[in-house]
């Protein structure tokens, strides 16, 4: 039996950079979502040799998109850094790593992105909560890691 390369959640991150090359996570958060589409028009083609056959639908491509998301507990130490991401193109990263010794593949998803949707709550007896959506603007690309 061949048992899948698995890995914890706990080594995915979500990457914010902050000035220069320096990257900093985005810690408290306790679920982290990366998503890649393709974005696609519809056009139905029909058979020449038989045009009363059903036609076939065939997809063309029309534009491609990265998005992240995270939800866990509000960090206040980064408050001021995650306020001034709002509604700002920055350089983010989706870390996927592994533990020391355990290597498949470890490596980062970046590219530019902005920070469009910020919620904060809080529960009575509970800790504050953070969710973030942060949606690509341009070009993302995987990295390998060294």
């Amino acid at each position: 039996m061949a048992l899948p390369a698995i890995v914890k959640g706990t080594y995915v991150d979500i990457l914010i950079n902050t000035t220069g090359d320096t990257f900093v996570p985005v810690c408290g958060l306790t679920t982290r979502s990366f998503t890649h589409q393709v974005n696609t028009s519809d056009q139905f083609v029909r058979d020449c040799a038989d045009p009363e056959d059903v036609p076939h639908r065939r997809l063309n491509v029309t534009g491609e998109q990265w998005d992240l998301s995270g939800e866990g507990l509000y960090n206040r130490a980064q408050a001021a850094t995650i306020r001034a991401a709002v509604g700002v193109t920055r350089t983010y990263r989706f870390v996927v790593s592994e533990p020391a010794g355990d290597t498949v593949e470890d490596g980062f998803y970046e590219g530019p992105a902005m920070l469009t949707n910020l919620q904060l709550g809080g529960t009575d007896g509970e800790f504050g909560s953070v969710s973030l959506q942060i949606a690509s603007d341009g070009g993302w690309a995987w990295e390998a890691a060294d």
